[in-house]
Parts: C-alpha cells; structure tokens; sequence
C-alpha cells in the first residue's frame, strides 16, 4: 500500500447508492428505472448496471470523516442490494429536489457537483472554534 501513499486502508470506505425519489417514486439518479429497495430479488441487468452507475464511493481522509463513514455503515443494507454480490455491502441515499437526511446526516446531491455530505462533528468544532 506504501506505493500508494497509503490513502487508504481496506475497509476505509463505504459505497452509496445515491437514488432520487418524487411523487411516491424512487429512481436512480443516472435514469429513470423504478428502484423498489425491498424486492428480495436480485436486481435485473438494466437497473444493475444503473445502480453501479449511481455509486459513489466514500474514503475516510479523502473528504469523508471516519464519523460519516461509520454512520453511513450504520444504515441498514436494503434487501435489493443484499440479493446482490455488486451491492451488497452498499448503502441507499435517497435525496428529494436534491436533499435528504441519511442515518442523521445532511445529504445533497446534484448532477453538477456531485454527492456533499455534511459532516456534524466537524460544523461542531468549526462553530466552537468560532464561538471561543
């Protein structure tokens, strides 16, 4: 790993699988196939191959604190990714009109910028370090 800068070490990361959901509907953000997070069922090729499309993988130390990392890993693997072995491990974000609450975290997501999670612990100490 040491050629590598040591970025990272395994298990230093969580996948999302950012999904949009309107009107009762939930999508994944690169198209616009149904996703039912609790069909037990392994995903078709189609909606797999847009899932993929819509994972972001997170990296503790790379804009991702190990308090973000580990409260994403807290959320529940829903049985659609269970079901199979590409997304097993990963975790749903679910924005609407481009925002949501994730396990108690703020999430936003545009096609633009990207995934932005906002991270408490470090507002807490910024908003500290502004009030001492």
């Amino acid at each position: 790993m040491a050629e590598f800068g040591d970025a990272f070490f395994l298990g230093d990361w969580v996948d999302v699988v950012v999904l949009r959901t309107a009107d009762g509907h939930t999508t994944t953000v690169s198209g616009n196939i149904l996703v039912d997070l609790c069909d037990e069922g392994p995903p078709g090729p189609d909606l797999l191959s847009e899932l993929m499309d819509s994972t972001v993988r997170l990296t503790a130390g790379e804009g991702c604190s190990l308090f973000v990392r580990d409260s994403l890993r807290a959320i529940p693997v829903p049985a659609l990714f269970a079901a199979s072995p590409w997304l097993a491990a990963s975790r749903p974000v679910i924005v609407r009109d481009g925002s949501g609450l994730v396990g108690g975290l703020l999430v936003r997501y545009s096609d633009a910028t990207g995934l932005r999670i906002a991270d408490p612990e470090a507002d807490r100490d910024v908003n500290q370090d502004q009030d001492g």
